[in-house]
This record gives C-alpha cells, sequence and structure tokens, in this order.
C-alpha cells in the first residue's frame, strides 16, 4: 500500500467501475489500484455493471476493498444492472467514480448529469478504438463531454481521444500504464531455449483485437523447428481457433490454459512470447513478458510505445502471418541473440515499468480534485 502523508480531515472514497470481473488489462490495473492506493487517506470500493468474472475473487482477496458484483442476467437486462448500482452508489456517496471501459463509462455519465458538482468523474482509456463503430465513437464521444477527468494510459491513446472524443487538453491526462515489475523481475531466464520443443505462448482474450489467428497461420508455416504453443485466455473466438487450429493441422501443438490469473508461474517455461494485437493501449502483456526477460514478437499497436525491434523486442506488421514466422523462425535460429535482446528489454522494462510510479501520480489527481 502507497502511503500519502498530505494532511486529510477524512477519507475520500473512490468507486472504481469496470464492466466485468475478467482478466483483462484494464481490470489488472484496477486490482493493482485496489491494492496500492493508500487505505489510510482513501475508501475503495470496486463494482462490476454487465456481469461477473473468473477475476472477481482475486479483488475479494485484498485487504480493506469493498466489492460489488453488478450482472444483467441477474438483474433483468443492463439497466436493470445499472439501476442497482445506482442504489448501491446512492448508499456509498463517493467523492469520486472512476469508470474503465464503455460500459462503465455510460454508468458515470449518468451519476454525473444527476449528481453534477456533489460528485468527481474519472475515466481510464485503455485502448486506441479504431475498431469500434460509428455510432459507438459518437455515443463515447457525447458522454465523455460531461467528465472531469479523462487519464490516458498511452500517447497514442492521448491522442486517439483528442482526436476523436474531441478530449480538451485540460481535461486530458496521460498517465503510463505500470506493471508489478517485482513479481516479473523474479521470472528465472536459464531455462530460454532448453526445451526439446520451443515454448511458445500468447496471452490475452479471445477475440479480435489480440490478433491469434494470425499466430495460428504463421505456426502453419513452421518447417524448420518443432514447437509446443500456450495460449493463456478465454474469449468468445475460442470456439473458431479451435477450429482454425484443426484446419491449419496444429491443434495437437497447443495447450489451452485458459484464463488464469498465476501465469507468472508457467512463463520460466515459456522461450518466445508472441502478442500479434491490431490495436492496443499500453500493452500489459508486452510490459510483464519484457519484464520476464523473454524474447518477444508483437505488433506496432503493442510494441511501439515500449520497444525498439531488433534492439529489446521483435516487432512486425499487422495482420501479416509471413512476416509472424519469419520473425519466429530468425529467433529460433539466432537464440543468443534473442537472449540478449530479451535481456535488454528487462533492464530497460525495470527501470520505467513499475506500477508505483502509476499510482503515486493517481493519488495526486485524485487530491486536486476534491481538494481544489
Amino acid at each position: 500500500m502507497i502511503k500519502n502523508n498530505d494532511f486529510m480531515e477524512k477519507k475520500i472514497k473512490i468507486l472504481h467501475v469496470i464492466p466485468r470481473y475478467v482478466i483483462g488489462g484494464a481490470e489488472k490495473l484496477v486490482w493493482h489500484y485496489a491494492k496500492l492506493l493508500d487505505k489510510n487517506k482513501y475508501e475503495i470500493y470496486i463494482a462490476s455493471c454487465v456481469e461477473d468474472g473468473e477475476f472477481r475473487k482475486q479483488f475479494e482477496n485484498l485487504a480493506n476493498v469493498h466489492i460489488y458484483m453488478g450482472s444483467k442476467s441477474g438483474a433483468g437486462g443492463r439497466i436493470g444492472a445499472y439501476l442497482k448500482l445506482w442504489k448501491h452508489t446512492q448508499q456509498i456517496k463517493p467523492d469520486i467514480i472512476h469508470t474503465h471501459l464503455l460500459s462503465a463509462d455510460f454508468f458515470g455519465f449518468f451519476v454525473k448529469l444527476i449528481w453534477r458538482k456533489k460528485i468527481f468523474w474519472i475515466t481510464t482509456m485503455h485502448n486506441v478504438e479504431d475498431a469500434t463503430s460509428l455510432w459507438r465513437k459518437l455515443g463515447w464521444c457525447f458522454i465523455l463531454r460531461k467528465v472531469d477527468k479523462a487519464l490516458a494510459v498511452s500517447k497514442s491513446v492521448e491522442k486517439f481521444i483528442k482526436k476523436y472524443f474531441a478530449i480538451k487538453d485540460e481535461k486530458c491526462v496521460l498517465l503510463l500504464n505500470g506493471i508489478d515489475t517485482e513479481k516479473w523481475l523474479q521470472v528465472p531466464t536459464n531455462k530460454l531455449f532448453t526445451h526439446k520443443k520451443i515454448q511458445i505462448a500468447c496471452i490475452g482474450r479471445f477475440w479480435e483485437q489480440k490478433g491469434q489467428i494470425y499466430l495460428l497461420q504463421a505456426l502453419s508455416k513452421v518447417k524448420n523447428f518443432d514447437y509446443e504453443l500456450h495460449f493463456f485466455g478465454d474469449g468468445p473466438l475460442k470456439e473458431s481457433l479451435i477450429s482454425k487450429s484443426k484446419e491449419f493441422k496444429i491443434f495437437e501443438k497447443i495447450v489451452w490454459h485458459g484464463a488464469i490469473s498465476n501465469v507468472v508461474d508457467y512463463i520460466a517455461d515459456i522461450d518466445i512470447v508472441v502478442q500479434p494485437s491490431l490495436w492496443e493501449g499500453l500493452s500489459l502483456v508486452v510490459m510483464e513478458m519484457m519484464t520476464a526477460g523473454r524474447p518477444i514478437v508483437t505488433t506496432p499497436p503493442a510494441g511501439d510505445e515500449l520497444l525498439k525491434d531488433k534492439e529489446s523486442g521483435y516487432i512486425v506488421p499487422v495482420k501479416d502471418a509471413q512476416k509472424l514466422v519469419e520473425a519466429i523462425d530468425h529467433i529460433v535460429a539466432n537464440q543468443q541473440e534473442a537472449i540478449e535482446i530479451a535481456q535488454e528489454a528487462r533492464e530497460y522494462a525495470s527501470k520505467n515499468f513499475d506500477i508505483i510510479n502509476n499510482v503515486l501520480d493517481l493519488q495526486s489527481i485524485y487530491n486536486n480534485l476534491v481538494h481544489n
């Protein structure tokens, strides 16, 4: 827990709202906030506004954090879930509502609309939403007119929300994503490329953004080495990816681990991590794998703000299975080079990715809003 020595007469009540308790980048960030914000200065509430998820137990294990589970299936639909969360919010009477992702932002908008100056609304923008439909962008743009602060997790997200969501400079704050570097720095590197088969990992929710289909296409072209692919994640595209892996005749080479919270326990046995994202905010997976000292192949949306091609990782074009397999082939053929590049990435990550810096800046944002 981070302590802030500023004098305050009473705790500031913070309500973080996420759509679901799933294991994703936004949810991981909120979990770190719930864990690390100074409990002597802040009373922390976490709520989902759409559904439950496999990550809720991890939130419930945190000390001095209040957890609420909203469920549209249990409340007769999304509006019912919002109404129940609204009643919960009235009981809490938070000073700040801090929302994450569109479903939560809609709720934050309505709370701000009703309570106006009685509450501050902050949103964290986690992604460059290029794939979002025009109507969703217009709706998002409309509700964000009421936001007090919009926190961008990367420079690319900051640029995007200013351009497409018309967020004014005085409301926009660049607050770079961070990770628990101490945990990932404990992952050993002495087992890299010591396995009979090259061990490849891909981590993330199974949906269009993460581009797993292009990794399957790439690995179906491998001829020069044997490998085992580890998928960590779950989501709506799982059955489609299973079907494609069978079509590409590589299904038997894949281990489907599901969405688990202890990925760190598996990484010591991984040689290469591939993150073929089509769009990102600031990829926590890339940050974590750099800190773990793993050779990583990724795309510009996930890698450009974090690593340098062939210096601290390998960057290939989006949706390009051929370039992807060429990069993997190159790593396997030049293992010592890959290990040295991964070590360079690890040293950089250890100095730049610590979540503590993010949390300290967030506490300053909270304090300035409430006291000014």
